[in-house]
């Protein structure tokens, strides 16, 4: 797993590798749900315990060419060079699905850890930036968690949801 400075260094190389040629670069954020909280009440070593969980099941479920780093103690950024949202949807979904099956003991006790998951990618948005490419992914993941957790969302739904059933889209 990366550094903070090395993946965000990597993302904003793919970044400008993605815009330079055309292609697309999906941003993945995943963070386990109460992270502080857990921690708080099982210790620091279960956070190191979840980050080398977390960076097991991307190693195994992705691509050679994915990168997986450290952006905050407990978050993390996956990016997915040739990948469009959709593609990088399903990266997510995959990944949100299969993190439940692994089993984290504390004490003898299994936890019931989820994980929630923000995406972007270019292509469809209007990332010109690769600062606005990872803080979209980040509104995306803070809207997950602030609805419960336990879910992947990408950017552009953020903006729907927010308008809800009964506003209309701003002209």
């Amino acid at each position: 797993m990366f550094s903070q400075a090395q993946i965000l260094h990597l993302m904003k190389t793919e970044f400008a590798r993605a815009r330079r040629h055309g292609f697309p670069l999906g941003c993945v954020l995943l963070q386990v749900d109460r992270i502080a909280q857990l921690v708080d009440l099982y210790g620091a070593d279960l956070r190191a315990t979840l980050r080398n969980t977390l960076a097991q099941l991307v190693r195994d479920k992705t691509r050679g060419a994915d990168l997986l780093g450290v952006v905050t103690e407990d978050r993390y950024m996956l990016a997915l060079p040739h990948t469009t949202l959709e593609q990088a949807r399903v990266v997510a979904e995959r990944l949100h699905s299969l993190f439940r099956e692994y089993e984290v003991k504390v004490d003898g006790r299994a936890l019931d850890l989820t994980l929630s998951v923000g995406i972007s990618a270019t292509g469809q948005s209007d990332a010109m930036f690769f600062d606005t490419l990872v803080g979209q992914a980040e509104a995306a993941l803070e809207y997950a968690m602030d609805q419960g957790g336990n879910r992947v969302v990408s950017f552009g739904e953020t903006q729907l949801l927010d308008k809800g059933p009964e506003q209309k889209p701003e002209a």
